[in-house]
């Protein structure tokens, strides 16, 4: 489906005068994020120095720098010395650029880092990281200002279907991502989530609250655990603590106000941003959105507060949440209609999600820190489906959930560097789950009704010791204890990485790695041949992967970057049915599923098998001098073993994908700028498993022809988007415009099958 998205982007600011704006922000040690005070921070603009020098806390302030691209760079003895390029300054908003040091082994040398690109962002990661930022989701076309549909352009990474943000990594279930805030893990962060999913349409993370956010597609380090797929790390921005700042946005995502400003005691701060439907919105004052009954409604909200305490420590108090709702009716629906069910059911849908945390770090002295972290999530997600009886042409309930989730977590880790060559953090964490379910099927006699708890523990130690600049090696053990079957179990994690010379360098980790699944495959209940029913999951193992990376980097000529990895992943103590002629895997879970929450029918056991492997190619040409680029490619394959021993592509093997990101930006004048972005992509069709026709006539529902499970491919995927942004800088107000075609060609791609 071709759309078209038009939207309008509105800065207010106050006590702005004339076309100049204030740079700040904090200079910390990487491996401690402790302040360096006595940094210099410098800019240059119009073959002019702008400069200032960090304080007491690391702080600094840049003031009156003329708007447009600036270039600024900040040294300190002893560490190495970071440089950014191309750097947007707007006349309505004071840009915040925080740096990471790191302290170098030989101080009489200077290590440069010129690249916009930043390398190594979480500490003890050596290679699979990409940092994303705000306004790259913002710049690059396609994204529709999602962090996850902005990391489908990496390589490795492809999108379950276009009406969802469910990411592939590099062959594993979409539904292992794990996602962190603040430090924490938390559940699903999207509108319209089903249980044990990670992903859904909409986002409810607001990226102008964001500040850096990484991804990290494998072999991770030891704080990270409960996925044997990637983990997305993100982090709320620090909030304006010298002066007030609004916005005001209109967009694909929704109507969007937001203000933030300091508090007046210790330079504390706060940021709050609100955004409504935009769909909604018109079909409230009366457009006709030709969707029927069938029109998204949801809304959001995000706070920070954000509060400095003694010994350089901070607070953090944070909170998201989101409320969403659709119906679906047949006598509604069409062709046309992007929400379009196409299961012959009224459908209803109803989310509430409420995702809250704390975090306080103190610094015992300037090298040892203390953090510790809470986090409160609160679930409410539910679907009503009422299908048409063929007996007596009514609707009748179908299908019935009510499922309300609790997440209780605590974390706290120490962390210290030794000296310039030594870092080292421990930590122990702890997750309880709280279940309350309602489910009811009719047609197939099947009603679950349950309240149950559980809960997740880990720990976990790690070490990075850099025998020189060049030479970096992390290790790490962690281990886990589910105390629903009582399991534990133990994951060591390494990590290498060495430079050939200032533009070259290789890689290599390796990571034990585990998660638990969801509490609804523990508790599906299952019909006992004596008669009666019962939960014969509650016995499940975690499931655990190998994953070795190797990589190459190499700098081509000034600007030009690019980037080999090999991996290969191979996953054990799979869940499967363990019935001779089934063929399901839970890897395959999320494929292609009706609304509302998988139930798995059949009992199941720890005995299957997976593999992963492939090859990533990146090239990319930072922003410099208005071009940027970023070609990604990968080829592999994703396979699994069955009940029956025998193997068979996964769901999600395309054995091929391939992204372009790239743009051009014309400055007219230190205030008016216009971009011309493109992003084209093209992957393989997954698979799916041919239809049994005859058996399913028979039947009257599907039949699938299991002695060529996946054997079948799908259309290849393609889709181009193209993006025109326009800012204009003024004395008081940014504004910027854009027109967002996505889809430009019409390509029709598979959304699912039904029968």
């Amino acid at each position: 489906m071709k759309s078209v998205t038009l939207s309008l982007f509105l800065f207010y600011f106050l006590n702005v005068f004339g076309q100049t704006q204030n740079v700040k922000g904090v200079v910390v040690d990487k491996e401690t994020d402790f302040p360096i005070p006595g940094a210099e921070v410098s800019i240059e603009k119009n073959h002019k120095i702008y400069a200032a020098v960090t304080d007491f806390n690391g702080e600094y302030i840049i003031k009156q720098v003329p708007v447009g691209k600036i270039n600024i760079s900040v040294k300190y003895m002893g560490y190495g010395s970071r440089y950014l390029k191309n750097l947007d300054l707007d006349a309505g908003k004071e840009l915040v650029i925080n740096f990471e040091l790191t302290e170098t082994i030989d101080k009489l040398n200077e290590v440069v880092i010129k690249s916009k690109k930043k390398s190594d962002q979480v500490a003890f990661v050596v290679n699979s990281e990409y940092e994303l930022k705000a306004e790259q989701i913002n710049r690059y076309a396609g994204s529709l200002n999602d962090v996850s549909r902005m990391a489908m352009n990496y390589a490795g990474v492809a999108s379950n279907n276009d009406s969802r943000n469910d990411i592939i990594v590099r062959g594993n279930n979409p539904n292992s991502l794990l996602w962190v805030m603040e430090g924490v893990p938390i559940p699903n962060p999207n509108h319209y989530s089903e249980t044990g999913s990670s992903g859904g349409p909409v986002s409810m993370i607001n990226i102008n609250v964001l500040g850096k956010s990484n991804f990290l597609a494998g072999a991770f380090p030891a704080n990270y655990g409960n996925t044997t797929s990637a983990a997305f790390d993100l982090q709320f921005r620090k909030p304006n603590n010298d002066k007030f700042e609004y916005v005001g946005q209109i967009g694909f995502a929704g109507f969007e106000a937001g203000i933030e400003g300091p508090v007046k005691k210790k330079k504390s701060s706060f940021l709050f941003n609100y955004r409504y439907s935009t769909l909604a919105l018109f079909d409230k004052i009366g457009f006709d959105l030709g969707l029927g009954t069938a029109v998204p409604r949801y809304q959001d909200a995000s706070l920070v507060i954000d509060v400095p305490t003694k010994k350089n420590g901070k607070l953090k108090i944070w909170a998201i949440g989101g409320q969403s709702k659709i119906r679906f009716l047949v006598e509604e629906t069409n062709d046309d209609n992007l929400y379009l069910d196409k299961l012959g059911s009224d459908v209803k849908t109803y989310n509430l999600t409420a995702i809250s945390g704390l975090k306080y770090k103190y610094y015992i002295n300037k090298n040892l820190k203390l953090s510790t972290f809470f986090s409160f999530s609160y679930l409410d997600q539910r679907v009503d489906l009422d299908t048409l009886s063929i007996e007596d042409n009514q609707y009748h309930s179908s299908y019935d959930e009510k499922i309300f989730t609790n997440f209780y977590t605590a974390k706290t880790e120490l962390k210290q560097k030794i000296d310039a060559q030594n870092t080292y953090s421990l930590g122990v964490e702890g997750t309880l789950q709280k279940l309350n379910m309602e489910m009811l099927i009719p047609g197939y006699n099947y009603e679950n009704v349950l309240k149950k708890n559980a809960s997740l523990w880990g720990s976990y130690a790690q070490w990075k010791h850099k025998f020189s600049n060049d030479f970096v090696l992390n290790t790490g053990l962690r281990w886990q204890y589910f105390s629903l079957n009582k399991q534990s179990v133990f994951e060591p994690r390494v990590g290498i990485k060495y430079a050939l010379n200032s533009g070259s360098s290789i890689s290599f980790a390796y990571g034990l790695h585990s998660n638990i699944h969801s509490l609804l495959a523990y508790y599906s209940k299952h019909r006992l041949y004596s008669g009666g029913e019962d939960y014969l999951n509650k016995n499940l193992k975690m499931m655990r992967s190998h994953h070795f990376i190797a990589g190459y980097t190499h700098r081509i000529f000034n600007n030009w970057q690019s980037k080999i990895e090999m991996y290969y992943q191979y996953l054990f103590d799979v869940p499967v049915y363990h019935y001779s002629n089934e063929t399901y895997s839970i890897i395959n879970s999320g494929y292609f599923e009706p609304g509302g929450t998988q139930i798995f029918f059949f009992p199941m056991r720890n005995e299957g098998k997976g593999i992963n492997y492939g090859l990533d190619l990146t090239l990319e040409y930072p922003l410099d001098k208005g071009f940027y680029l970023l070609l990604t490619g990968s080829l592999y394959h994703s396979k699994y073993q069955a009940y029956n021993k025998k193997w068979y592509y996964t769901a999600w093997d395309g054995t091929y994908m391939t992204s372009l990101l790239t743009g051009k930006e014309w400055m007219f004048s230190n205030t008016n700028s216009l971009h011309i972005d493109l992003n084209i992509n093209y992957s393989g069709g997954r698979r799916t498993t041919p239809l049994d026709k005859q058996a399913s006539i028979i039947a009257g529902e599907a039949v699938y022809d299991n002695t060529h499970t996946f054997e079948k491919k799908l259309p290849d995927y393609y889709r181009t988007d193209f993006k025109i942004p326009y800012k204009k800088s003024g004395k008081k107000i940014t504004q910027e415009r854009q027109l967002d075609l996505r889809n430009v060609f019409k390509r029709k791609s598979v959304c699912g099958q039904r029968y």
